[in-house]
């Protein structure tokens, strides 16, 4: 690995690309910024007065640091779009610009002078990327979104809690950085387009389809199967055990047993080799139809000797496993510390404040984070007179004559297992590429987590392999090796997750694979990173998820961990593993050279988390629903209706007397105007506010007297952003999500889509490959 300094000195893979990022909030500023890391030159626009997630607490040195951890790797200019002058310089800007990265509802860009059919006019070749709150049709196109509307309405919130109890939502804002990573994947598709088909063009996601995206397995569990998804505590729908189970010294430990070898040494490490051999838990499928069973024996065994003995157990057997860990563990974590998966930052006008670290390590065109966070409106004199950076020229292809998919061409061998390394491989067959999926003789062992479909896979294997060739080979036999070596040598991508070392001694490792293909792009997955104390261990959904702190941010405290039930995990890595590739491959066709990328599960939730990790750096208070006081919080459900929950936040525009008007209808103002606090910082008493959690009962006892109907009914005629709760199944029928063609039949089956519209397509789907 290469130290900060040495990272800063190199050009990343989108070394000459430059993005001009109109956006506001989280999800248009944090994919530029994404952008950034990996080299591009990030030109951020910002109005004068600031935009709304300044005001978001915690702050450090009256900013927020929500705010500032988002906008790294960018220069920042103030400007005012309704000034004519203003808005020249933006234009001007967007001529210049590859990308233009902006979140804004439907048609705002075109309102304000900087839509795309305006701008192309000036720049044909510039690709418009727009992540809309609920895409840019069907009913809900026009509503705002912030990070909880996504987690309640698109049944994010519907899989969390205790088994039977009410579902809630985490106390992180996931959805929004989460979202960013797609976003940024996506804009990285229409710049190879254009590279390598040259064509300009406009590219679209969404928050909801991103949020539904990330929830595919478990929404391939309905979709494929008559089960239905609810929330399991800390367990797992797709294997068992897999949950959370305290020990003798209190401490809750997460253990993962998702394939055959790991439990037959789960048995080993509890000293129960005998249930290896009982008919209840023969195989995994078995295992989780018995999973209450199962808990009760392990949960009693446990609970019998201290955490520390469990650990050295389950590490001499390699049972994946871990703690739920704080961050002021996490900062002195010799994992963290040795992959940097923590860097220290230095706003001038902030002072010291942590963010995540990379989540990608390149081998030849190296990502970093620029450590110096520019002030709000640094840049605004630089950029109005100078604008970007100037740049050579880079060829792009004669237009082919009509959009064609980005990676239409290019062959990808997958060797991955699980779920985070063919979610990946699912991503570039949904851009266009050959996707050749290798498994083992045994094969992969996703075929067989719970619940099976009627193939005789499971639900998240068809979810995760469709549109995918299928081959056998048996990578620690010398004849499979020199097979997968034909294979390479007529590829342009390798998706590997064998861990670190493997590579080598298979005499299949990049050094190796480039002598005979010098641009292959070499892809190593890993659970923790390749260097320090675990980077040999196995990881999971749960593990990865207790270390990086989510279950600290679910259930109540000192009440058993409660896991975030979407494989989020998996999910994350493969779009950021997606993005690592992608940037991967445009080097390459601006150069001709492969490189080897490697990317971990344990760095990309400490990156989607960076936010978490900013705000508790220095905070001025200790305030702050979705940071600082996100662990010691109760659960949140939302808000009580007469008959389902709703959320809601305040939009900047609201104004006090609106508000208290509002509070009126719902009959709730006199008990309200009781509380001199609320009514000082009545803004900030609902929603993500960080009086919210004091007010919520209030809010509950008087909106419990209305439906969910009629309770947005009143909002609406507010500066009130609403939603209601949905299931994640439900959902799949839901107008909105049929509008936006997210999911897609193919026979009796249904799959979730790529969160992406573009002019090129979807390809047709394919099934699995068959066993």
């Amino acid at each position: 690995m290469q130290d900060a300094d040495q990272q800063e000195d190199a050009a990343g893979p989108l070394a000459g690309v430059r993005v001009l990022s109109i956006g506001s909030s989280i999800v248009g500023p944090w994919a530029a910024t994404l952008m950034g890391f990996l080299g591009a030159d990030v030109i951020k626009i910002e109005r004068p007065t600031g935009e709304y997630i300044r005001r978001l607490y915690p702050l450090q040195k009256g900013m927020s640091t929500c705010y500032t951890s988002t906008n790294v790797n960018q220069r920042i200019a103030e400007l005012d779009i309704k000034d004519p002058a203003h808005l020249a310089v933006v234009q001007g800007l967007a001529a210049e610009a590859d990308i233009l990265v902006e979140n804004f509802r439907p048609n705002v860009g075109d309102r304000i002078g900087l839509g795309y059919e305006a701008l192309r006019k000036a720049n044909p070749l510039l690709i418009y990327g727009s992540s809309t709150g609920w895409g840019d049709v069907g009913p809900m196109r026009d509503r705002a979104a912030l990070d909880p509307h996504i987690q309640a309405f698109t049944g994010f919130g519907s899989l969390n809690g205790a088994p039977g109890g009410t579902p809630e939502m985490a106390r992180y804002i996931h959805m929004d950085p989460s979202a960013a990573t797609f976003f940024a994947g996506m804009v990285l598709l229409g710049l190879i387009e254009r590279k390598r088909f040259g064509h300009g063009s406009w590219v679209k996601t969404s928050h909801l389809a991103s949020g539904i995206a990330q929830q595919m397995s478990r929404a391939a569990e309905g979709l494929s199967t008559d089960l239905h998804v609810e929330p399991l505590g800390s367990a797992s729908s797709a294997s068992a055990p897999n949950q959370c189970f305290q020990t003798l010294d209190g401490e809750y430990i997460a253990v993962a047993c998702e394939h055959q070898s790991q439990w037959e040494g789960f048995t080993r490490a509890i000293r129960q080799p005998e249930l290896a051999a009982d008919p209840r838990f023969a195989n995994n499928v078995d295992r989780v139809t018995h999973r209450e069973a199962l808990a009760e024996i392990v949960a009693a065994t446990l609970a019998e000797k201290p955490s520390r003995w469990w650990i050295i157990q389950f590490q001499r057997e390699g049972v994946p496993h871990g703690l739920s860990l704080s961050f002021d563990s996490l900062l002195n974590h010799q994992q963290i510390v040795a992959n940097d998966f923590l860097v220290e930052t230095e706003p001038p006008h902030m002072g010291p404040m942590m963010v995540g670290g990379l989540p990608w390590q390149f081998s030849a065109t190296p990502a970093h984070i620029d450590r110096r966070i520019a002030i709000p409106g640094e840049h605004t004199e630089q950029v109005t007179q100078s604008g970007f950076d100037p740049v050579a020229d880079s060829a792009t292809a004669t237009a082919t004559a009509k959009p064609t998919p980005p990676l239409q061409g290019l062959k990808v061998i997958d060797t991955t297992q699980g779920n985070s390394g063919p979610f990946l491989g699912l991503l570039l067959a949904e851009a266009g590429a050959e996707v050749v999926k290798v498994e083992p003789p045994d094969g992969d062992w996703a075929r067989h987590l719970a619940p099976r479909t009627s193939t005789g896979n499971s639900a998240v294997f068809e979810a995760f392999n469709r549109n995918k060739e299928g081959r056998v080979l048996d990578l620690d036999n010398p004849n499979g090796q020199a097979d997968l070596r034909g294979l390479v040598g007529e590829a342009t991508v390798l998706l590997e997750d064998w861990g670190p070392g493997v590579a080598a001694r298979r005499k299949l490792d990049y050094q190796t694979l480039a002598k005979d293909n010098p641009g292959l792009v070499f892809l190593s997955l890993t659970p923790f990173g390749e260097q320090g104390p675990l980077r040999d261990l196995p990881g999971s959904e749960l593990v990865i998820q207790a270390m990086t702190g989510y279950l600290r941010a679910l259930g109540t405290l000192g009440d058993p961990p409660v896991r975030v039930g979407a494989d989020i995990v998996s999910a994350c890595t493969g779009a950021m593993a997606f993005v690592a590739v992608l940037a991967a491959l445009y080097h390459r066709e601006n150069t001709g050279h492969g490189q080897r990328v490697a990317v971990s599960e344990l760095g990309t939730m400490m990156a989607i988390r960076t936010h978490q990790w900013a705000g508790m750096t220095n905070p001025d208070e200790w305030l702050g629903n979705s940071y600082c006081t996100n662990e010691t919080d109760g659960p949140h459900y939302g808000y009580h209706t007469k008959d389902r929950a709703i959320f809601m936040t305040p939009s900047t525009g609201l104004k006090q007397e609106e508000f208290f008007d509002m509070l009126r209808e719902f009959g709730m103002y006199e008990e309200f105007s009781k509380n001199q606090t609320l009514m000082e910082d009545w803004w900030h008493s609902f929603g993500i506010g960080f009086q919210a959690r004091h007010a919520q009962p209030l809010w509950d006892k008087y909106l419990s007297d209305f439906t969910a109907v009629e309770v947005l009914e009143i909002l609406s005629k507010y500066e009130v952003w609403a939603i209601e709760f949905s299931d994640l199944l439900e959902l799949m029928d839901h107008p909105q999500v049929q509008a936006l063609n997210i999911v897609h039949r193919h026979g009796q089956q249904r799959y979730v889509r790529a969160p992406w519209t573009t002019p090129w397509g979807l390809p047709d789907i394919k099934p699995a490959p068959k066993p």
